[in-house]
């Protein structure tokens, strides 16, 4: 709320009663007229319009709400028993492989066992022992040496070879009577690594349930490896197996695989945390799948033990290789959701832009109804008063007027006013009930102001019907006149909306630029405009003139050159062939001689060697073609000079645009020499009707311009880009050719300038200020295309010319 005048220094004193009395029958007037029943009706809609716009969005949300709600549970209920489901494939097919190797070892254990029990080898006479276990190592093939361990651990096995075993756990543990399958080991008969078998020999039924030797069996460990290199579940997957202490014994890294004579380090004290724990959970002999981060990498890993032995193997899967797999959920669930929330959103957006719609195209009716009274007439007196009547008609106000402020008087002067009852006020004084202080600061700011009751003076009596909020000042500023104010107010206590205020804003800029028409139709612009349209034309005038004979003159000139230089090279042009041919003639000449006489006098063999006569013919043929390359190159200069010059062609015809690009810079290729790169951009364009020789003048204009900005830096990737193209705009297609360059620049100051004739910006001596000019006028004159400059990212300058294309040959 505004502060009370009456508390700041220096405040005016307390005007005479009598005004107040006037003022008191004014807001009485106003008040009566507020308890109008059409403006009732028309705030109870614009409630129930707003409470029903909230349920609609209230309802939309919430229904939005459950249904992604109830999409994102099912969708990661569904994932879950996916993944589930994929898990335990992977770790089915670990077990099958656990399940083989330990139907292996139960098979070689039997058979082990079963030879245990053969009497003869439990007589422990390796004499009859040997023939029999050598014929059990032909027939079962899994095993390569067998063994007879005395029960002090001193062995002979089928090689031949003796050692003791006497610290091996196998035997040990066979001596207590306990078939075992031992973890790998280095053979010390054989020095090969293996896993041994061993079985118990029990003593003949004359002393039962007593362990007399041991029997053992070597097999190699390459079955397991193979199982395991079997195990495969997509690409970058493997297995290994862990003993009993955490060593790998089966792995694809061959430097971490160990045994017991070998040993290496246990995945127990990995310094991978999620490795040491999966071991763990190996020797534990536990059975899971987990995903893990290993190596920096999330891998799921599938683990089991063994049955037979005491060892545990695992399976590592990218994670990707288990989760691609739902690809097809997460495709139809981003399917789902692509479809449910554009729908959502499109009922939403339907819903707020049906409304907004409604409200700015009444606001838009009312808007364009008061702007058509307002243009309609160019007196102020009649301005005004069609603004102010539209107003309280069409926004069904109670009052409206509209007045020039007085700042020295403290008043506002009415100039004209609208009601619905008639109570016309002369002057108001406009101090003892608005602040004018905050007024005018905020009117400063081109907002309106909402006028209340505590705005009053202290010691001035209130008028009771004056109601908080009920009275708008909306400033009209204008160029050359005093600030004016709308005075708009409601009949009821209700706060204006936004859109009340936004419209009376956009009116009031109507109004503004109304006056200041109305005000400049009363001075002498007109005359101004005219003298200076009249200066431009002029200036145009010359400056085409100017060009017309500049051009006339260089044709002129540039024909005869051409012409004087044309005829020499067409002479020379033709001579050659002649004298390729005759030259050709005499040095096969010579080359018979040579054949024919190939002893020659000595006086022609120095002069020969004199003249050089092998260099004279390798050579003249190499001079000769030279000279035709030079002759057709200044044939092709001439041919260029003609071409940009067209003398012949005073009318618009069909032409190449690249034809005439490449012959201007054939022109400028001694300038080109400094350095600069010129990299063409071509596009597929058609031909286009316009004025070939006018058309090559503008891109020696822009190139030459580009040339010399470019002399001006010391960068060194001085760079002029052409590019060409077809654009479409405004329904037309345009030949579209830009010429940029990686210079110094144009100054944003001078950008509005450089079209303008005879301005320049290089030093005096170095430049007409014709150039841009004469290209506009061409371009968007004699073509009716355009000409714009912009600045390219990485600096520099852009020149962009579009010519419109009429016919495409």
């Amino acid at each position: 709320m505004m502060q009370n005048p009456a508390n700041q220094a220096g405040s005016v004193p307390v005007q005479p009663p009598h005004p107040t009395k006037k003022l008191h029958r004014f807001w009485k007037n106003i008040s009566s007229s507020a308890q109008s029943g059409w403006q009732q009706a028309h705030s109870l809609w614009q409630h129930r319009r707003q409470r029903r716009h909230l349920l609609t969005l209230l309802i939309l949300g919430t229904t939005a709400l459950t249904i992604s709600t109830t999409a994102c549970i099912s969708y990661f209920f569904v994932r879950g028993l996916i993944l589930d489901n994929l898990k335990q494939i992977a770790l089915l097919k670990l077990e099958k492989g656990t399940d083989e190797i330990d139907r292996w070892l139960s098979s070689r254990k039997a058979e082990i066992e079963t030879i245990a029990y053969d009497p003869t080898v439990r007589t422990l006479n390796w004499k009859l022992v040997e023939p029999r276990l050598q014929g059990e190592i032909y027939r079962l093939k899994e095993y390569f040496i067998l063994s007879l361990t005395q029960p002090d651990g001193s062995f002979i096995n089928t090689l031949g070879n003796r050692a003791s075993s006497k610290d091996r756990q196998h035997f040990k543990k066979a001596m207590a009577g306990q078939l075992n399958v031992s973890d790998p080991l280095i053979a010390r008969g054989t020095k090969v690594s293996t896993i041994v078998i061993a079985a118990p020999l029990w003593a003949l039924p004359t002393a039962p349930n007593k362990v007399i030797g041991v029997l053992s069996g070597s097999i190699k460990l390459d079955r397991v490896a193979s199982v395991a290199n079997s195990l495969l579940y997509g690409s970058d997957s493997y297995a290994f197996a862990l003993n009993s202490k955490g060593v790998p014994i089966v792995h694809p890294n061959n430097n971490l695989i160990g045994n017991i004579d070998l040993p290496t380090a246990s995945f127990l004290q990995s310094p991978d945390p999620a490795l040491s724990t999966i071991a763990r959970q190996m020797i534990d002999r536990q059975t899971n799948i987990e995903l893990v981060k290993i190596d920096k990498k999330w891998v799921y890993v599938a683990y089991a033990p063994l049955k037979e032995v005491n060892w545990s193997m695992a399976l590592v899967i990218p994670r990707e290789n288990i989760e691609s797999q739902l690809q097809a959920l997460n495709l139809l669930t981003s399917v789902v959701a692509g479809l449910l929330v554009p729908a959502m959103l499109a009922a939403i957006w339907l819903i707020y832009s049906s409304e907004n719609n409604r409200a700015q195209a009444e606001r838009e009716a009312m808007l364009n109804r008061i702007a058509g009274r307002i243009c309609a007439s160019l007196e102020l007196d009649q301005i005004v008063q069609s603004t102010v009547e539209e107003i309280v008609n069409l926004l069904h106000l109670e009052r409206a007027a509209f007045g020039w402020y007085e700042p020295q008087n403290k008043r506002l002067q009415i100039l004209c006013e609208s009601c619905q009852s008639d109570s016309p006020t002369q002057c108001i004084k406009f101090e003892p009930y608005f602040f004018v202080g905050n007024l005018l600061v905020r009117s400063d700011q081109g907002e309106p102001i909402i006028l209340s009751s505590d705005t009053a003076a202290e010691g001035v009596t209130q008028p009771p019907e004056l109601k908080a909020n009920s009275y708008l000042a909306v400033p009209v500023q204008t160029q050359s006149q005093p600030q004016g104010y709308l005075i708009c107010s409601h009949a009821t206590h209700w706060l204006w909306s936004r859109e009340e205020i936004q419209l009376l804003k956009a009116v009031a800029d109507q109004l503004a630029i109304a006056i200041t028409q109305a005000h400049l139709y009363s001075q002498t612009q007109d005359q101004v405009k005219l003298l200076n349209s009249a200066l431009n034309e002029l200036k145009k005038t010359q400056t085409h003139l100017v060009q017309n004979e500049k051009m006339s003159s260089l044709g002129q000139m540039v024909a005869g050159i051409a012409h004087e230089i044309n005829n020499p090279v067409n002479f020379i042009s033709a001579n050659l062939p002649h004298t390729s041919k005759y030259t050709k003639d005499l040095l096969d000449l010579v080359s018979l001689y040579k054949q024919t006489f190939p002893e020659v006098p000595q006086e022609i063999a120095d002069f020969a060697e004199e003249i050089e006569l092998e260099f004279i013919e390798e050579d003249l043929p190499h001079i000769l073609n030279s000279m035709k390359i030079g002759t057709e190159r200044i044939r092709s200069i001439v041919l260029s000079l003609r071409n940009f010059s067209r003398l012949d062609e005073s009318d618009k015809k069909l032409a190449d645009i690249h034809e005439g690009m490449e012959n201007t810079l054939l022109l400028l290729s001694n300038r080109l020499k400094n350095r600069i790169y010129i990299v063409k951009k071509y596009g597929k364009v058609p031909s286009v009707e316009c004025y070939p020789s006018q058309l090559n003048q503008v891109f020696m204009n822009l190139l030459s311009n580009a040339i010399d900005a470019l002399n001006e830096t010391d960068r060194l990737d001085k760079i002029i880009t052409i590019s060409t193209g077809v654009v479409r705009e405004n329904g037309g297609k345009f030949l579209k050719v830009a010429i940029a360059d990686n210079g110094p620049g144009i100054p944003d100051s001078v950008k509005d300038k450089i079209y303008n004739p005879f301005f320049t910006t290089k030093p005096v001596g170095k430049g007409t200020g014709l150039g841009l000019a004469i290209s506009y006028k061409i371009v968007v004159d004699g073509h009716g295309g355009s000409i714009k400059i912009s600045q390219p990212p990485g600096g520099g300058t852009e020149f962009m010319v579009k010519i419109p294309i009429s016919n495409e040959k």
